[in-house]
């Protein structure tokens, strides 16, 4: 049922102009934010906690619209996901402004391969989309979803985007097979699905954290670049590559992490509407981080 759904909705998002298909993909997204209880009330609660990682005490208003909007990025996601599989490696090249071009310039040249880690935030497909434009080999770390045929119509839309596929459950012998062949290996760095992460504090609350790219920078001393594609207001996008984590001069493992934990703690603080995390993050979440002054507790849910 669900694959037929995404068929049909494939089909309408191809058919339609872009703003319409914008707008199919926004009212899609305004009904789940409103007949999914647990979800909404999961991303609300992301958003207060990063809100009061900052020292900002969030009104409700601004909590129910942030997540609201959280909700309606992810229908505009949606609907890129599917159209911009027709791009071509200058029309990808057409919809993202670039910070940090000397980076990738950097892989580019290198024989000795790369880690490259983002997160669920913005538009991390077409970063890597993008990344594969410019002639850089890409692997791209998936988690399959549940049903087999829709696993094979998103791994044949991210090939078609110039981007090879190793499965999670894979992952270890295809990380060391991409690197020893000085390509790049995108990895997502704020889900721990494999249940093997490590506890972490992210916005000042603990949760477990995939280890991965810093188990592997630090072990094969490849570099790690973090990017990050931002929707702008006009719908493009600005991608944002970080200059290299080095792994031997960060020391260790946990220097490592540490360095990836701040990156992504920045840039999601810069616009937590563009996180899509639509299950509880943090365990406990609904408890506040410190004691909140008699005024906050007017304004909390």
């Amino acid at each position: 049922m669900i694959y037929w759904f995404y068929r049909l909705l494939a089909f309408l998002i191809r058919l339609l102009p872009l703003k319409g298909a914008y707008w199919l993909g926004l009212r899609i997204c305004d009904f789940m934010f409103f007949v999914n209880r647990r979800a909404r009330r999961a991303v609300r609660e992301h958003i207060r906690i990063i809100f009061d990682y900052q020292d900002i005490m969030p009104s409700r208003r601004i909590l129910d619209g942030c997540a609201r909007k959280t909700f309606q990025y992810f229908g505009k996601y949606l609907a890129d996901f599917i159209r911009f599989r027709k791009l071509t490696p200058e029309g990808v090249r057409e919809h993202v402004s670039i910070q940090g071009l000397e980076h990738l310039e950097a892989i580019r040249n290198s024989k000795k391969g790369a880690l490259l880690l983002t997160a669920h935030y913005g538009n991390w497909e077409l970063g890597g989309a993008f990344i594969a434009s410019m002639g850089i080999p890409i692997n791209a770390v998936v988690r399959p979803v549940d049903s087999p045929p829709m696993e094979r119509i998103f791994s044949l839309f991210r090939q078609q985007r110039g981007l090879k596929v190793i499965p999670l459950a894979q992952a270890g012998v295809g990380i060391l097979k991409a690197l020893k062949r000085g390509e790049v290996v995108a990895l997502v760095g704020d889900r721990d699905f494999t249940g093997n992460g490590r506890p972490w504090k992210i916005f000042g609350r603990e949760t477990s954290l995939p280890r991965g790219a810093a188990w592997f920078a630090h072990r094969t001393g490849t570099p790690i670049y973090m990017g990050f594609a931002t929707r702008a207001a006009d719908d493009s996008f600005i991608l944002r590559i970080y200059p290299p984590i080095d792994p031997v001069a960060a020391g260790s493992e946990d220097a490592i992490q540490a360095r990836i934990v701040k990156i992504m703690e920045d840039t999601i603080a810069r616009d937590p509407c563009q996180w899509f995390i639509f299950d509880p993050f943090w365990p406990g979440e609904g408890e506040s981080t410190r004691p909140p002054p008699d005024t906050a507790r007017v304004l909390q849910p």
